[in-house]
């Protein structure tokens, strides 16, 4: 099953370093079947986001690696997220949600 991971740092990720390991426990990551990710890859490009490091500025989810995403683009991450209906996306809603209320860089795991 191919999916993607979602977490939420507990500190802010640190300059300079790379997240370059895949530690879904470490975030409490809540894993989404690429099924209904995939589908939404072109719209959440709109997202400024960083890709393994701080340093790497970037758009959207990087699909085969780690992306870092600043609390300043979670209200639109949630509105994508939440404009598919999805029962099955819920819970990620949920944590972008509790990522937003504590102000929090999320991370994501692609497949």
């Amino acid at each position: 099953m191919a999916k993607h991971e979602f977490g939420i740092f507990e500190t802010e990720p640190e300059s300079g370093k790379r997240y370059d390991e895949y530690s879904p426990e470490k975030y409490d990551c809540s894993a989404i079947h690429d099924d209904y990710i995939e589908p939404l890859l072109g719209e959440l490009n709109v997202l400024e986001t960083y890709i393994h490091t701080l340093s790497c500025a970037g758009n959207g989810l990087v699909y085969y690696g780690i992306t870092l995403i600043p609390p300043s683009s979670l209200p639109e991450f949630k509105k994508i997220i939440d404009s598919t209906g999805l029962k099955e996306l819920q819970v990620l809603s949920e944590k972008i949600d509790e990522a937003m209320q504590r102000y929090k860089f999320m991370i994501h795991y692609g497949i």
